[in-house]
């Protein structure tokens, strides 16, 4: 019987050619296995980084929905990632109506707008919906030179998304950088206002200066006119009287006597006025509080005006309507008061005219719920009055209404000292115009001192 053999033909030149095309597939698997542990090593170390970044890299794809949230996105949203991925975002932000469908579009459209960010922050929700400041920015995606996101110019155009597959967000909170920049801009508008304040104040003083400066010029050259007019008659009628001793009649001497007299009563006047003014503004004001009958007062001091008042013809009229006017008081300071007060009505009223003084009972309202009991002295006139702006002024020191400084002379001290005098009684003085003509002053006076 005969032996067949079965060999294959293996042609050699194809074998190689297996051979080489087995160890081109084994390269490149080798290639392949490098290149996905790389790529690993790559993602990992992209992981590692995007957590490691201090900012919020949040990844959005088309539809809104979230990809990617990095570490820093979860501190600042107090979200964990597993909680959001595969989300839609507008859990994340405070949108606008139009834009609670399509946060992509909102977020797009608001990281182009510069000065709406440096103006108003982009508005982010915490987990228990505390508001979160950010400040936003949009990062393109690229994978295998195909850019999944790249222009977003027409979608801040239109509202509407573009044509991307996925982009990063990238948020950084600023809400402690915006709470310091209020902070700072407060101190700044506080510290504005403050210097304003003070230049306001440092003008005040300054006109307050020199206007003090000029009523003390001015009182000072009415003061040495005021001053020597008394002194004059002083001078002139004691020469004269001098002169004349041997040959005058007594009755002559007399009334030489009585002019040195009354000149020398109006000079010490005006001296005890600077020393009282002078005292009040150290402190030492003294008065000797005791009760005393504020009509007696008065009364006495209208008889020393009985006589400047008929050579003048005019007349003065007293009232009294006070249940009681027997108060706590220092019956000679009050008596300088209404003396003051009575000698400038007259003054300023003209020939014929009436001054009137009344007295009442009222109260001080230092406290709503406690008024104090207490007594008013109002004296009224019927001159020019006194000039709006000069109502609270006329009771400084120096200080005259300009209607009638020129013609009516004095130290203007009388009305600084009655102010003075009503403070030392706890009391309160105040300036007004008659509806008709003339100034009007009222005095409040407390009826004990213990109500002070």
């Amino acid at each position: 019987m005969a032996k067949v053999s079965a060999d294959p033909l293996i042609d050699p030149d194809a074998g190689e050619a297996l051979r080489a095309e087995v160890g081109s597939l084994r390269e490149q698997i080798a290639q392949l296995t490098r290149s996905g542990h790389e790529l690993i090593s790559t993602q990992t170390r992209m992981q590692s980084l995007l957590h490691r970044a201090t900012d919020a890299i949040i990844q959005f794809e088309s539809d809104g929905t979230i990809s990617s949230f990095n570490r820093a996105a979860e501190r600042i949203f107090d979200y964990a990632e597993i909680e959001v991925l595969h989300q839609h975002g507008q859990r994340l932000f405070h949108l606008p109506p139009q834009y609670e469908q399509d946060v992509p579009a909102y977020l797009l459209n608001y990281a182009q707008n510069t000065k709406k960010q440096y103006d108003t922050p982009l508005i982010g929700l915490r987990r228990d919906g505390t508001p979160v400041l950010l400040e936003v920015s949009i990062a393109e995606i690229e994978a295998d030179d195909l850019v999944l996101f790249d222009d977003f110019s027409d979608t801040a155009n239109t509202g509407e998304s573009a044509g991307y597959e996925a982009f990063l967000c990238i948020l950084r909170d600023i809400t402690e950088r915006k709470h310091i920049d209020e902070e700072l801009r407060q101190h700044r508008e506080n510290l504005e206002n403050l210097v304003a304040e003070q230049v306001e104040e440092i003008r005040h003083a300054k006109d307050q200066a020199e206007r003090a400066n000029l009523a003390k010029s001015e009182f000072l050259a009415n003061m040495s006119h005021e001053l020597r007019t008394p002194m004059h008659a002083i001078m002139s009628y004691s020469d004269l009287g001098r002169k004349k001793l041997a040959t005058a009649k007594p009755e002559k001497l007399e009334q030489y006597f009585n002019r040195i007299n009354g000149a020398g009563s109006r000079l010490l006047s005006m001296i005890n006025d600077l020393l009282d003014l002078s005292k009040a503004e150290a402190g030492r004001l003294v008065c000797d509080m005791r009760p005393s009958s504020l009509t007696d007062v008065i009364e006495a001091v209208l008889t020393e005006y009985e006589v400047l008042a008929d050579q003048r013809q005019q007349k003065i009229r007293f009232a009294s309507d006070a249940a009681e006017t027997v108060i706590e008081i220092d019956a000679e300071r009050i008596g300088q008061l209404v003396r003051n007060l009575l000698s400038n009505a007259l003054k300023f009223s003209a020939d014929g005219g009436v001054v009137t003084i009344s007295i009442d009972d009222t109260t001080l309202e230092r406290n709503a719920d406690d008024p104090i009991p207490a007594v008013s002295i109002v004296v009224s006139d019927s001159g020019v009055g006194i000039p709006e702006a000069e109502l609270l002024s006329v009771f400084d020191k120096f200080e005259q209404s300009s209607r009638n400084r020129r013609q009516n002379g004095g130290t203007g001290l009388g009305l600084a000292i009655s102010r003075e005098i009503v403070h030392a009684h706890g009391g309160e003085i105040s300036a007004a115009n008659n509806p008709g003509a003339g100034a009007c002053f009222t005095v409040v006076l407390p009826r004990l001192q213990a109500h002070r």
